[in-house]
């Protein structure tokens, strides 16, 4: 769930910043499933110890693609010649890493197949 809520979170900051409608108080909201997956991620990893499934390791970088992205919006924000397109770029990275941590749940079957 947080994979898929952090993409379509991705989602939604690229078409603001392209609409020219990305403000603070969205940055806000970006930040705070951020803040929710982390705690998960962290909390996941005490509990797997040394025995680390695949799953967490690309839902980390799945954290870290979304983290970068949010910071390129911000960017694109303050400084609107970073543009629109460096943002679609770094929100296709979440998509991408969404996606490979889906996969990842779905070998270790922790999660079934999309159709």
């Amino acid at each position: 769930m947080h994979a898929e809520l952090l993409a379509a979170m991705a989602g939604k900051g690229a078409d603001l910043v392209a609409a020219h409608r990305f403000t603070p108080e969205t940055l806000a909201e970006l930040h705070y499933p951020l803040d929710r997956a982390r705690a998960y991620a962290s909390e996941a990893a005490r509990r797997s110890g040394a025995d680390r499934p695949p799953s967490l390791t690309a839902f980390e970088r799945l954290l870290e693609a979304y983290g970068e992205f949010c910071a390129v919006a911000d960017e694109a924000r303050r400084a609107p010649a970073a543009g629109a397109e460096a943002v679609r770029a770094a929100a296709e990275r979440v998509r991408e890493r969404a996606a490979e941590t889906h996969r990842a749940l779905v070998a270790e079957g922790r999660l079934a197949l999309r159709s």
